[in-house]
């Protein structure tokens, strides 16, 4: 809902993954930690990179998952996804992710079709301490964090953060290939809280991500067109400055003003790109006697630079764009602790497709003490990225002919109509929680063949013209028999079928099915000794892989007050196996995920 309120109260399928769990189930990055999440779909390509997504296939490039950091988008402008490589948060800074599963674009914008991905750091009130931890296993080097956390004036406090790591490749790629997926990262982070009086606070955050990794491409030959394996070492730079200015006008409103400015560089074998983005967002919430009103404005600029080189051109000159507007939202209480109606709109205009709208109605009703059920009717707006509407891209063809993808200034956002409906059962141990969906978008993007009349000449031309519909449903379990032990049970279905004009391909996955199962315990055996245990089954075609079950094991041991020391197994059981074989995805080859351990020594004081 976009403020403070109880996850029992939220009308969407939402999953909170908190600190705790984070820590002690032994991942090492945020993409990693998702893949504790029912229902969502994470998939590894190799040691550095990630295809993510939820209710729906995910890609390497997938644009319909907003991923934010306290509330700050981080999507890559060029293809409106996120490099989840890049994600470098430190874990023990993370307060909790929120993980809306479904549309969510009244409120945090387009491109959020399938889920919204938070990632809520702590205030800096909460970490006043300094921390260092090393680790080294079998994928990894070593891996070396910091953070220094103080008081300042005036119940004010800042910290500040900063990495290392040097991880190994794996052995095997796919196409009997040796891996080449090494990699370094480097990072810097830094926070400040301010409380100027009891009513104004202010944030000021700032992020310094930078990698440098190593990834197998299959390019086209420029002389023969065909496929060839390139090895690459691709480098990617990301900074942010970030501030927001909370201010409580009354016991019954408040209001936020929230400004960012990014820059993102990227340089592999075949693009390489740089963007410079402004963003401002103000919103305001108000309770008038039992209906909470919000409403909040955005804009965002955003300068682009994609280099011209043998593999990619731009079709018009677009050197910019931007994208602004607002959405209003009301919470009903129709019938006091019973029912409530939530209805909203967000209307934006962007660049590429002028004014689009995500209207929005949701209810909520509690039949009785502890029961809930939720729905919703919602419609979401994925815009097209920059290299859909402004670049041309060239790939290998298997006849020996040149080929390109070639994006359209003339495609339209893709609009897609959910229909949600779910249920929740919540006692202080134990917890129920089904959601079924049904979404159907029309605009589509979708591929168009044509060959020239030489047949020297091919190309993928993009439109809007598709239809697709998903549905499907998740149902997770929490049950806590007693305080030592935690144990949870999860089941995802996902079913994506396409409705394409005649002559055109899918440009993005294609007719699947998709079942998950999760099982997860974490298990205290003594007040210093912890477990954690994961287990995870994946199946369905929609990857070209077998299906395949992981099994996740951490041990955490308090030492002392100041030390604890931790050992994780990764891909266990099942051995080394590919996670990701959809060969037609362009420049894409998939490595060998293989059973990994990691030795880890935190030490606060």
């Amino acid at each position: 809902m976009k403020r403070l309120q109880n996850k029992s109260d939220t009308a969407a399928s939402i999953y909170v993954l908190t600190h705790n769990e984070i820590i002690q189930s032994g991942v090492t990055s945020v993409a990693q930690a998702l893949t504790l999440v029912p229902g969502m779909q994470v998939r590894k390509l190799d040691n550095n990179q990630w295809a993510i997504t939820s209710r729906s296939t995910a890609g390497r490039h997938s644009s319909k998952l907003l991923v934010m950091i306290d509330g700050q988008s981080i999507s890559n402008p060029g293809f409106a996804g996120v490099y989840w490589e890049a994600i470098n948060v430190p874990l023990y800074d993370i307060e909790r992710i929120e993980v809306i599963r479904g549309q969510g674009g009244l409120l945090w914008g387009s491109n959020a079709t399938n889920g919204v991905v938070n990632i809520i750091t702590k205030h800096t009130m909460d970490t006043r301490d300094n921390l260092v931890q090393v680790a080294t296993g079998t994928k990894q080097d070593y891996k070396a964090d910091f953070r220094v956390g103080g008081d300042l004036s005036n119940y004010s406090s800042f910290r500040v953060s900063g990495g290392i790591e040097k991880s190994d490749a794996a052995n095997k790629s796919d196409r009997e290939l040796s891996a080449n997926d090494d990699g370094k990262k480097q990072n810097i982070n830094a926070r400040g809280d301010i409380n100027i009086n009891d009513d104004l606070s202010l944030l000021a955050q700032f992020w310094y991500n930078n990698i440098d990794m190593g990834q197998n491409l299959r390019l086209a030959d420029l002389n023969t067109n065909l496929a060839t394996p390139v090895v690459d070492q691709y480098s990617l730079d990301y900074l942010q400055l970030m501030t927001r200015l909370d201010h409580r006008l009354s016991s019954d409103s408040n209001q936020m003003l929230q400004a960012s400015f990014s820059s993102q560089r990227g340089d592999q074998a075949y693009y390489r790109d740089r963007f410079l983005t402004t963003d401002i967002d103000y919103q305001m919430n108000t309770l008038i006697k039992n209906t909470q009103f919000d409403w909040g404005i955005n804009y965002r600029y955003t300068d682009v630079f994609i280099e011209e080189n043998d593999y990619f051109s731009n079709i018009s000159n677009v050197n910019h764009y931007d994208h602004f507007g607002g959405f209003v939202q009301f919470q009903f209480n129709l019938v006091p602790d019973k029912f409530k109606l939530i209805v909203g709109n967000r209307s934006e205009r962007n660049s590429f497709t002028g004014w689009e709208h995500q209207p929005m109605v949701r209810f909520l009703w509690t039949p009785a003490s502890r029961h809930s059920i939720w729905g919703a009717v919602s419609q979401g707006v994925r815009i097209p990225s920059f290299l859909e509407y402004n670049n041309t891209a060239r790939i290998h063809s298997a006849y020996g002919i040149r080929t390109d993808i070639v994006g359209s200034n003339d495609i339209d956002a893709e609009k897609s109509v959910s229909k949600e409906l779910g249920y929740r059962y919540s006692l202080s141990d134990f917890e129920v929680d089904v959601s079924l969906f049904h979404t159907k978008a029309r605009n589509v993007l979708v591929i168009e063949p044509n060959v020239n009349d030489t047949f020297t000449y091919i190309t993928y031309n993009f439109l809007s013209e598709g239809e697709l519909t998903t549905y499907g449903g998740e149902a997770t379990v929490h049950w806590r028999p007693y305080q030592r032990l935690s144990t949870e049970l999860g089941y995802s279905f996902t079913s994506y079928q396409y409705d394409l004009p005649e002559g055109t391909e899918e440009a993005i996955g294609y007719d699947s099915s998709m079942r998950q199962i999760m099982a997860k315990a974490n298990f205290e055996l003594t007040n210093d000794h912890q477990f954690s245990v994961i287990y995870r089954i994946e199946d369905g075609e929609a990857y070209d892989t077998r299906d395949y079950a992981v099994l996740d094991v951490s041990w955490r041991w308090q030492v002392n007050e100041m030390l604890t020391f931790s050992l994780t197994g990764n891909n266990l059981l099942y051995g080394k196996h590919i996670e990701y074989g959809n060969s037609g995805e362009a420049y894409t080859i998939a490595t060998y995920i293989e059973p990994s351990y990691l030795a880890q020594i935190t030490a606060t004081f």
